[in-house]
């Protein structure tokens, strides 16, 4: 069953691959691929899930043959197909559910599909990890909400409003309010809410992102109804838990409230031709707070003095504080949201060919192939080559290797690597010369070596080496430390991890993940 609006992560729940769904939402958001099949594809081969692009020429006929779930080019945009059978096509669109017949669907489908099958070992990278995260925070959710909870029941039966039934039954509608405006909240920011879709496709002529886009969806053009409707209620709630004797002004104040209910069915009727079944839910909750006062017979008119125009005023004032609290802070929910945005188009902007050249290209250059050095490994035949100045006692260098070995991983043999050795002082440069024994006795596995001396080996110093029967007396290993100091000596580099793609300085502005998109490009 579809759940998500976001078709990577709905795509990766109909295949059963273990995933959790906030990393998976900002690595499908910030990759800089995502509106392409290209950039789908890579995704999908990210979580070890094999895939592949067809063409469906007589579309008609030969969807009902394609195996579901698949990725399908729908429009201009992509669709995730869940189910197919002879009459009807379900599919998700624009964090929409969508059902209908073939002939209409295979109308806006270009026949272009991407299908996918996972294995057992599909599965999110490092999902443990982000599992473990995504727990802890679930964890902290309930426990905030429960500490709400006992904080509104404690405050509740201190104040003893349970004894009254009309102000009970105000405060149970109040809190419905709450909840219902978060939701119109949360699909004004965006942000995918099962509860908020399940109550939206209510009725078959419903769109409640279509109405709350709407110009008239804003006070003043500044302040959105669901903020003001939060707000409304949330100070109904403050009002009833902790000032129930003024509950009588609250009530005067709905009755202000309820012409807004016939121009929003006016507007949603009339103009918009959506109906917003989150927004009428409102309406109905405005509505029966107003019956329960009259029928509980709480609308009086107060005497007209001072003190009850202060209350009034105050009362107001609290309304006006609680909705201009939340247009305040309002932008900071939506915090995550702005910054993938951002993430994505910088991401797209790096990704781009020419862009990446460009920048490249006005690096310093450095002679790669001088050093020629004997630790390599990678493609020597591909077209990228990286060329990383290391120390064996750098921490960041440590870091910086597991990064390149997961870049090799990556990028199928399509990357070539030459590690030049670089020490902190005369007294360590031993160390480099028993790695380069270590890679000239093994020379495929220098990867490895490196790897394991990091892990284990920086710590014992040359003391690591003992058990390895190297062969400290082989000319050839002072020859490979002195072109790995003339190199340095040549370019002058000293700063390490340093990074050369091709001979030419890494831009500061990109790390070498994103040369996961270049390893064909000609430099």
């Amino acid at each position: 069953m579809v759940k998500s609006g976001n078709i990577f992560v709905a795509f990766l729940g109909l295949l059963r691959v273990k995933h959790t769904k906030s990393y998976s939402e900002r690595f499908f958001n910030e990759h800089p691929h995502k509106y392409n099949l290209y950039g789908l594809s890579k995704m999908l081969s990210d979580y070890g899930i094999e895939n592949g692009t067809t063409h469906i020429k007589d579309k008609k006929n030969d969807i009902k043959e394609i195996q579901t779930p698949f990725i399908a080019h729908y429009g201009r945009d992509f669709a995730v197909v869940n189910e197919v059978t002879p009459e009807h096509v379900s599919f998700l669109w624009k964090g929409l559910k969508h059902s209908m017949p073939v002939a209409k669907f295979v109308t806006a489908w270009s026949g272009i599909a991407l299908l996918a099958e996972s294995s057992p070992s599909s599965i999110e990278p490092d999902y443990k990890k982000h599992r473990k995260s995504a727990l802890l925070q679930f964890l902290i959710k309930i426990l905030l909400f429960c500490a709400g909870g006992f904080i509104l029941l404690a405050t509740y039966w201190k104040t003893s409003i349970y004894l009254n039934f009309g102000v009970s039954i105000l405060l149970l509608l109040n809190l419905a309010g709450i909840f219902i405006s978060w939701l119109l909240m949360l699909k004004h920011l965006h942000i995918q809410s099962r509860y908020a879709d399940k109550i939206c496709s209510l009725f078959k002529q419903s769109n409640c992102n279509s109405v709350l886009e709407s110009s008239a969806a804003k006070l003043f053009g500044i302040i959105g109804w669901s903020e003001v409707g939060l707000g409304y209620f949330i100070t109904n709630v403050v009002v009833l838990l902790f000032s129930p004797i003024l509950v009588t002004y609250i009530a005067l104040i709905n009755i202000v409230t309820l012409p807004f209910s016939f121009w929003s069915v006016w507007y949603q009727y009339a103009k918009a031709k959506q109906w917003c079944p989150l927004c009428l839910t409102v309406q109905v909750l405005l509505w029966s707070i107003f019956a329960v006062n009259c029928i509980m017979n709480l609308i009086r008119i107060p005497e007209l003095n001072f003190e009850s125009l202060l209350t009034l005023t105050m009362l107001g004032c609290g309304y006006v504080v609680a909705v201009l609290s939340l247009t305040v802070l309002l932008p900071l929910v939506n915090t995550d949201q702005t910054v993938q945005n951002l993430r994505q188009s910088i991401n797209s902007m790096k990704a781009d060919k020419d862009v990446f050249t460009t920048l490249l290209k006005k690096q310093p250059f450095y002679e790669a192939n001088d050093c020629d050095s004997i630790i390599r490994f990678g493609n020597p035949d591909s077209k990228l080559h990286l060329t990383v100045l290391t120390n064996p006692y750098c921490s960041p260098c440590a870091k910086m290797h597991k990064r390149i070995e997961e870049l090799l991983k990556q990028a199928n043999d399509k990357v070539s690597v030459e590690y030049i050795l670089s020490s902190f002082g005369e007294n360590l440069n031993s160390t480099n010369k028993h790695l380069i024994a270590a890679c000239l006795m093994d020379h495929t596995n220098s990867a490895k070596i490196l790897r394991e001396w990091f892990e284990k080996g920086k710590e014992q110093r040359d003391d690591y080496f003992k058990n390895l029967s190297l062969d400290m007396a082989n000319p050839k290993i002072e020859i490979e430390f002195q072109k790995h100091k003339i190199w340095r000596e040549k370019s002058q580099l000293q700063g390490t991890p340093t990074v050369l793609v091709n001979g030419f300085h890494l831009p500061e502005s990109y790390k070498v993940e994103d040369l996961i998109y270049f390893t064909d490009l000609d430099i």
